[in-house]
């Protein structure tokens, strides 16, 4: 703080006013502190604003918030930039928000180096608030936060790494960042991860991450599960019994499957029967394949109930019975099963 004998004199003053609880006074004692050099003066000014806000030791005013705000912000204070742009972001006093008054701040708080003001504007951007979303301009400004070390642009950055077209596509960039923002240890972060993991493991699966890495695939879709997904190796195993399918991946469909099981997965336990009964990555055996369907039926998974109702009207794997074989289709198709409404309509004459 300045020498000068009258800035610090303006300045104990202010803060005998905090004191005293003499709010007009203390905000005039700091201007004049302010006015002399004493970017602590602008600070202060900042602070009993933030005390308004919030309502701390003082009466909820957002309109003296505001005032406050402004003139510290006169001074060039980033943090009252920074909430200056909040509070007219949300609207003040219940008022509408105005986002160009919100944006005017956010970018002088960010031009002073304020990460969370860079996110905000990333945000506005990305969600449209200035009439239409400009994806190019929410990018630039999350990755500058999260270069500047804002965890939830981290995670947004890594997003638009992730998904590809405004910048392009890149998964290790992606990861990168993810992770990084994800070390925050917040909800949203672990939430991030986890879903990326489980996307990017299809992806390198595929081939649309760029190139096909099985090992990898498998490596996020076993970190995607013990971050909370159980359904990581389900989704990785139907990608792999997808239409294209390169050397071996019929087999890791199938154990993708069995992991996938273990965790109590219905749709998992439809999928193997599937494996067993058309011999996917495994020996056909169709007397296994109706086992796993009957169990998935029982739990309510459609497919399975569809695929139940066609062994009972064929007699394949289990002893012919058309009245359980409606049963079971009709099942099915009140689940919205388009394989048992067609097969009930073509082989019975029922309508739903």
């Amino acid at each position: 703080m300045p020498s000068d004998r009258m800035l610090e004199y303006y300045y104990a003053m202010g803060q005998d006013s905090v004191h005293l609880e003499r709010w007009d006074e203390a905000v005039a004692y700091f201007r004049k502190a302010a006015n002399m050099g004493a970017r602590e003066g602008a600070a202060e000014i900042c602070a009993i604003g933030r005390r308004f806000e919030e309502g701390r030791g003082v009466p909820k005013d957002e309109e003296k918030a505001r005032l406050c705000y402004e003139a510290s912000a006169e001074y060039g204070d980033r943090e009252a930039c920074l909430l200056l742009g909040k509070l007219y972001a949300r609207g003040i006093g219940g008022a509408k928000p105005n986002v160009r008054k919100a944006r005017k701040n956010f970018e002088k708080a960010s031009d002073a180096g304020s990460a969370e003001a860079a996110a905000c504007l990333g945000r506005m951007y990305d969600e449209g608030a200035f009439g239409r979303v400009n994806a190019e301009k929410a990018f630039r400004y999350y990755l500058l936060a999260a270069e500047r070390g804002w965890s939830d642009a981290m995670l947004m950055t890594g997003l638009f790494y992730a998904q590809g077209g405004t910048v392009p596509k890149d998964l290790e960039k992606a990861e990168a960042w993810i992770r990084k923002g994800a070390e925050a240890g917040t909800d949203d972060g672990r939430a991030t991860l986890r879903t990326f993991l489980t996307v990017a493991a299809a992806e390198y699966a595929s081939g649309a991450a760029g190139t096909v890495d099985d090992d990898r695939a498998e490596a996020m879709a076993d970190e995607a599960e013990r971050l909370g997904n159980p359904e990581a190796f389900l989704l990785l195993g139907e990608t792999y019994r997808g239409r294209v399918r390169r050397p071996g991946h019929a087999e890791r469909a199938f154990r993708c499957f069995q992991r996938a099981d273990r965790n109590g997965l219905p749709r998992a336990r439809a999928s193997l029967g599937l494996c067993w009964e058309a011999g996917i990555g495994t020996e056909a055996d169709i007397g296994k394949a109706v086992e796993c369907y009957r169990s998935a039926a029982e739990a309510g998974e459609p497919f399975a109930m569809a695929r139940l109702g066609y062994a009972y009207e064929r007699g394949e794997g289990i002893e012919q019975d058309e009245r359980l074989a409606m049963s079971w289709l009709i099942k099915a198709a009140l689940r919205g099963d388009r394989g048992a409404i067609h097969t009930l309509k073509e082989d019975y004459n029922y309508h739903l």
